[in-house]
């Protein structure tokens, strides 16, 4: 991991009153290279760099103890929940058309920075005055623009620069009253439910980018639970820890789509991954051998499960 200048070079950030809002929030870390968030806690006690596989304690920490433990960090991860801390990010790709940019950068901002690439942005914004207008946007973690020249985050990782935008690049003047608005309903405006909860499984397991990683990072700690938790009841057990590795490879594959844009991790990719992982963390039985739907008995389980995910976790939020 890179090294930088100490907390000291960066006062646009460490003294802006948003950063300071959301800095005793337990969900900061640092990214690396590839911009996967790392378990913060692990690298405190062991030194050793593994992926942040769930968004909690047991991996993230506070801002302050981020820097005081990694003060040189080469940059602060942070994973945002709009509805929860009141702030979106409006994240203007590097392939955004100059003056388009120039137009976002208008948007009067709680705190902005150049991205990575140093030729993007990142604008924090506050929720819109519309946002609950839109219920099945609220439900959703991006918000993309069809050209793909930004995007809204609404619970997702954001890996903080703290590189100032330079004054050049900056408008002279903001956009006009009501602007954040008429942006966000032009996104939300296009969220869509997921209907389908049908997909196709090969017989086979396909290529699966960054496969062996995901699955180590969702099954490296136990579930907590254990069969005796429902009465003997096998099936309701796997199904559980099922569960519990689906909502961590949600959190994995937020930094790993970020890292591998243009794979396909869809309902399949997720499935296989998922059976994989439950193979290694589950007590093995003679019923694992059964083929269900033409497929092995645990497999088909896993099929269920994101079927199950896909159909309800994106049905319209209730609005306030």
């Amino acid at each position: 991991m890179s090294l930088t200048a100490p907390r000291s070079a960066f006062p646009e950030f460490y003294d802006n009153p948003i950063i300071g809002a959301i800095a005793d929030i337990p969900r900061w870390t640092v990214s690396d290279s590839e911009k996967m968030p790392i378990n913060f806690r692990e690298l405190m006690s062991t030194n050793r760099l593994w992926g942040a596989h769930e968004i909690s304690e047991h991996c993230l920490v506070t801002l302050d103890e981020l820097t005081g433990f990694l003060p040189n960090a080469a940059n602060n991860a942070f994973y945002l929940r709009a509805q929860t801390d009141g702030v979106l990010v409006l994240d203007i790709e590097k392939t955004c058309p100059p003056e388009v940019a120039a137009k976002l950068l208008g948007i009067p901002s709680l705190y902005s920075e150049l991205s990575m690439s140093g030729k993007g942005y990142h604008l924090l914004l506050p929720l819109p005055a519309n946002f609950w207008d839109f219920p099945i946007a609220t439900g959703k973690k991006v918000l993309k623009h069809e050209e793909g020249w930004f995007e809204i985050l609404l619970d997702h990782w954001v890996t903080f620069t703290r590189a100032p935008v330079p004054s050049d690049r900056m408008p002279r003047q903001d956009y006009e009253p009501g602007a954040w608005e008429a942006l966000y309903a032009q996104l939300a405006g296009k969220a869509v439910e997921v209907t389908s909860t049908e997909f196709d499984m090969t017989t086979e397991r396909p290529e699966i980018p960054r496969f062996e990683q995901m699955v180590e990072l969702i099954s490296r700690r136990a579930i907590g639970k254990s069969l005796s938790d429902f009465a003997g009841d096998a099936s309701r057990f796997e199904f559980s820890a099922l569960g519990v590795l689906y909502n961590r490879l949600q959190t994995v594959l937020i930094a790993v789509r970020d890292a591998e844009r243009t794979a396909n991790f869809d309902e399949a990719a997720q499935a296989w991954v998922l059976f994989e992982a439950a193979q290694r963390i589950l007590p093995a039985r003679d019923k694992h051998a059964e083929i269900r739907n033409e497929m092995p008995l645990l497999l088909n389980a896993a099929v269920s499960l994101v079927a199950q995910r896909v159909s309800t976790q994106e049905q319209p939020s209730a609005g306030r």
